[in-house]
């Protein structure tokens, strides 16, 4: 039964305990590193990385301490990355739309987890350009618990699409029989664009990702997801490109882009594809 109690409060709540783990995600993604993965982030007290003093408990607190500040360490002119606020906003925000979205219900939690999961691999895919093996296989896990929660739980397999799911449903094709085919077609269709372009247009790990999410998301919800994913993607290289500032052969973290298109599957993929054939008249 899903329930969410009502009240400005309640929510509140919700955000300030995104913050917070926003801030911490901060940190696990500023401090991975290809040499020592995930192990440096429990190295030491946060401090600030230009002048190296060690933070105050009140220079830590997420999202205030960066607008009290201006955006500045209080002991040096170093400005603080603007990462800093947008992965605390994006956690807290988190844990307050996916409820008001789904309701609780345990599969809320799954996937308050996932979206966690999304922001600290788009921070760690734009800062490094890679995509960690652990924060895959975890996507994967989730998707696996997010299957067998609504199998056991409902019987009946869930889409973001609503009823136009039932438009793209592989003939008699059972719950699983959707859920590989998401993870097979995240997987074949960027792997061929690896394929083809030799690794240039994205990486292995974006690959992964997308076998991943299409575990997690289903058919024919991966679909669209990757679609908005290229979408989003032009929205930002179109500018870039125009402006000189990379050119066709530069890299750029797809990542972000797919974790873009996930998340307007999750909260808008019905409103979405109904609007495409509302716009086409294909009632």
């Amino acid at each position: 039964m899903n329930v969410a109690p009502d009240g400005g409060a309640y929510y509140l709540i919700l955000f300030i305990l995104g913050t917070l783990i926003g801030s911490y995600l901060n940190v696990v993604s500023l401090r991975f590193s290809r040499e020592e993965g995930f192990r440096a982030s429990r190295k030491g007290r946060s401090h600030c990385p230009h002048c190296d003093k060690t933070l105050k408990w009140y220079e830590l607190i997420p999202l205030l301490s960066f607008l009290i500040q201006r955006g500045k360490c209080r002991s040096c002119p170093w400005r603080i990355s603007l990462q800093y606020p947008i992965v605390e906003l994006l956690a807290g925000l988190s844990l307050v739309l996916t409820p008001w979205q789904l309701g609780w219900s345990p599969l809320t939690i799954l996937w308050i987890l996932a979206f966690l999961l999304f922001i600290l691999i788009a921070a760690i895919d734009l800062r490094l350009g890679i995509i960690p093996d652990k924060l895959n296989i975890l996507v994967a896990v989730l998707g696996l618990l997010v299957a067998l929660l609504v199998y056991f739980g409902s019987g009946l397999d869930t889409s973001f699409l609503g009823s136009y799911a039932l438009l793209f449903q592989l003939g008699e094709g059972s719950f699983w029989v959707h859920r590989l085919a998401g993870a097979m077609f995240g997987l074949v269709f960027f792997g061929g664009i690896y394929l083809f372009t030799r690794g240039k247009a994205m990486g292995l790990g974006d690959v992964k990702l997308a076998g991943a999410i299409g575990f997690l998301l289903g058919w024919p919800d991966i679909a669209l997801a990757l679609v908005l994913a290229f979408f989003v993607g032009s929205i930002f290289a179109i500018p870039l490109l125009l402006m000189k500032r990379k050119t066709l052969k530069d890299a750029l973290p797809f990542g972000p882009f797919i974790v873009a298109g996930v998340t307007l599957v999750f909260f808008f993929g019905y409103h979405i594809i109904n609007g495409y054939f509302y716009l086409f008249n294909f009632y």
